[in-house]
């Protein structure tokens, strides 16, 4: 797992949801749900939840997250207290995928539906799949449905999907493996098990539900892995009644916490955290600069509008680049510190534009504003003056239909007459704490360490910049190995714990690298990188990309000569020397946000195969999906998991704040660090770099004009 963190002040905010007092909240088992089945109600689209469980025997976490409102998808890590595994209870650890389709008919009469598939790919601990249907009375909500696989106990019935086909009539029994492969000879199949309960609003209590339901699982049905059950397992895994019962408060603006109880002999507690990036949870300020004269005495009108326009553009933090003024027409370029909202940040500064060109008594008729990243204009939109109103708004389909949205020559604006003259080089640093976390490991569940790290860039010109990352961790477990990697390729990843043990001891460097990004031609992108490149590897990375304007496709090819770094993450390599290169290919749908990436190259153990990633990517900046690399290593090869997977999700701080921001909070998961399909960390890769640089990509904003 990779953790990023900016600030500790970001940590916070990923306990703040939007979760109305009767919507969907998540059972023990991490579903959304009532207590131990699940409902067909998933949460707000853009929503990522944590949820705990804790009973007298079973220790459950699981990470949701929806990307549709129609999907739902979760990943959770599973020990019980009660089942052997070396020689002793509660060590033993299991993982999987869980995935959840819903629909909601637009007839109010009808229910909302869902399909569910719990440890689709896992080793089948909680293999089991659901069909239910969950029915909003106001005052309560009613599920009902059937389950298969572990849904079914002690009482079952024969599969209604048998008169479809005899195949659904028996389930086939499940071969463990090294677990990672979908099971889809058993969706579905065998028995069935009734689903059913309610949920009541309690009037007297705000925010306070009554959860009842009918538990049709079998207990010991979870107690197959590891070294098998304990002493201890028969006293608590029984159960008393066939009826759950429980309590769920919501808080309005944080979650919700159940306290129930399980088979007539338990508790259970489940905690649940999380947000929706689909809402703003603090209101920004609208866009109304003061545009200011500054008074400065030139000798023409037109060098003091330049100035005017320079002083006026970087208070609102558009950094004006160039400018150049023919006429009735004005073209600018920009560099915003702040948006990454092509509508955002262009119509914003052709706003201040055409108001001070009022001031200088100009007369505007277009005004062209181009974006510069890294010295590369990637788009430029040209305006009508008309259109630039924070009074009488037109619409902003017209606004639309008025400007032309075009991809210059990325390097036009050198040819600018107005160049105002920059001090290289620009020093930005920050100190912030630093946590370091790893899960998934073959030694131990987590490893997680807090410290203190600088983060520093030097821009010694508008393409190259040397960056930083220098850390000291304070208090972690890095120390708590209990076993030497068992990979029988080389250890390229698996690796990972001695890092993070030897670099414990003293400072150590995670990146100190000099990047160079440029472009040849237009709609080219090239970047050559030399240093430390990650925390494992240094060397050279070199990467060209093509970003056609008017299309959603992107390709580029990567290659990379990298060497494996000693253990310290000081200044020493050991002898590990590979090159690795990867043709990767984009695709991004505008209208359902879909983004598709597919890989294909040598990977840092020597292995050849692809990398296939799917995510939705939405104009905020929140992004969801997952990946799967699937190389020429044998699953025996491989070990446990069987091919490299692994999920993530990017939340906008924008979001939390009154104030925009680029800054992200990343997040990502696989389900066990091996050897096999890894790729190097690289920093800034130009195939997930410059949204805005297609036409789509601007368009998808408009909603935010002059906002």
């Amino acid at each position: 797992m990779i953790v990023k963190h900016k600030s500790f002040g970001l940590c916070l905010a990923f306990i703040l949801i939007a979760n109305p007092l009767f919507s969907a909240s998540y059972n023990s088992l991490g579903q959304t749900g009532l207590i131990n089945i699940p409902t067909a109600e998933i949460h707000k689209e853009q929503s990522a939840y944590f949820t705990f469980n804790r009973s007298n025997y079973i220790k459950l976490g699981t990470l949701t997250v929806t990307p549709f409102e129609w999907l739902e998808a979760s990943y959770f890590y599973y020990r019980p207290d009660d089942l052997l595994w070396g020689g002793a209870k509660g060590l033993y650890l299991d993982k999987g995928f869980n995935v959840k389709f819903s629909y909601k008919p637009k007839n109010i009469l009808l229910p909302r539906f869902a399909v569910g598939l719990d440890d689709f790919a896992g080793t089948g601990q909680f293999t089991r799949e659901h069909i239910v249907g969950t029915y909003d009375f106001n005052k309560f909500k009613l599920t009902a449905g059937l389950g298969w696989g572990k849904y079914v106990g002690s009482s079952s019935m024969k599969n209604p999907l048998s008169f479809i086909s005899e195949s659904f009539t028996d389930r086939p029994a499940f071969s463990f493996g090294k677990g990672g492969t979908p099971s889809y000879d058993q969706w579905f199949r065998g028995p069935a098990a009734p689903l059913f309960g309610i949920e009541y609003k309690i009037k007297s209590i705000n925010n306070l539900t009554l959860k009842v339901e009918r538990d049709p699982y079998d207990y010991f049905e979870f107690g197959c892995c590891g070294e098998g059950l304990s002493r201890e397992s028969f006293s608590k895994r029984p159960k008393d009644s066939n009826i759950n019962f429980g309590l769920s408060y919501k808080f309005v603006d944080l979650g919700n916490i159940d306290i129930s109880y399980v088979k007539g002999n338990s508790w259970n507690l489940t905690f649940s955290v999380g947000f929706t990036a689909s809402k703003e949870y603090r209101k920004k300020p609208k866009f109304n600069p003061t545009i200011k004269d500054n008074n400065f005495k030139q000798n023409s009108q037109k060098n003091e509008f330049y100035l005017d326009l320079l002083n006026n553009l970087n208070a609102n933090r558009l950094y004006l680049q160039t400018a150049d003024l023919d006429n009735n027409s004005l073209s600018i370029a920009i560099e915003s510190e702040d948006h990454m909202n092509p509508i955002i940040y262009s119509s914003r500064a052709a706003y201040i534009a055409n108001e001070v060109s009022k001031m200088n008594d100009i007369n505007l008729r277009f005004i062209e504003v181009g974006h510069i990243n890294r010295g590369i204009k990637i788009n430029n939109a040209k305006y009508l003056s008309n259109d630039l109103n924070l009074t009488n708004r037109l619409p902003n389909i017209l606004v639309k239909r008025n400007t032309k949205i075009q991809n210059k020559n990325s390097k036009s604006h050198h040819e600018h007459e107005f160049r105002p003259t920059v001090q290289f080089p620009i020093l930005r640093n920050q100190f912030l704490p630093d946590i370091r976390a790893h899960v998934g490991s073959p030694e131990k569940f987590l490893y997680v360490g807090f410290g203190i790290k600088a983060s520093t860039e030097i821009q010694f010109n508008r393409n190259v910049v040397l960056y930083s990352v220098i850390g000291k961790s304070l208090k972690d477990n890095f120390d708590d190995k209990v076993s030497a990697p068992n990979s029988s390729l080389p250890n390229v990843r698996t690796g990972v714990v001695d890092y993070l043990q030897q670099s414990s001891k003293d400072f150590y460097i995670g990146n100190l690298a000099l990047e160079n990004i440029w472009s040849p031609y237009t709609d080219f992108y090239t970047k050559l990188s030399i240093g430390y490149l990650e925390s494992m590897y240094g060397g050279i990375a070199a990467e060209i990309m093509y970003k056609p304007f008017n299309r959603n496709t992107a390709f580029s090819y990567e290659h990379n000569d990298v060497q494996k770094r000693g253990f310290d993450q000081k200044f020493s390599f050991s002898d590990y020397k590979i090159k690795t290169s990867h043709l990767n290919i984009a695709h991004y749908h505008p209208r359902t946000n879909i983004l598709a990436k597919w890989s294909y190259g040598k990977y840092l153990a020597g292995d050849i195969g692809y990398t296939f990633d799917i995510s939705r990517r939405m104009p905020n900046g929140w992004r969801a999906g997952f990946w799967y690399s699937n190389t020429n290593v044998s699953a025996e090869e491989f070990g446990e998991g069987s091919f490299d997977k692994g999920f993530y999700i990017y939340a906008p701080l924008s979001i939390f704040s009154k104030n925009y921001s680029k800054d992200v909070q990343a997040f990502s998961l696989r389900s066990m660090t091996r050897d096999g399909g890894q790729k190097l960390e690289l920093r800034n890769r130009l195939i997930d770099s410059f949204y805005g640089s297609s036409l789509d990509e601007f368009n998808e904003n408009w909603s935010n004009y002059l906002d």
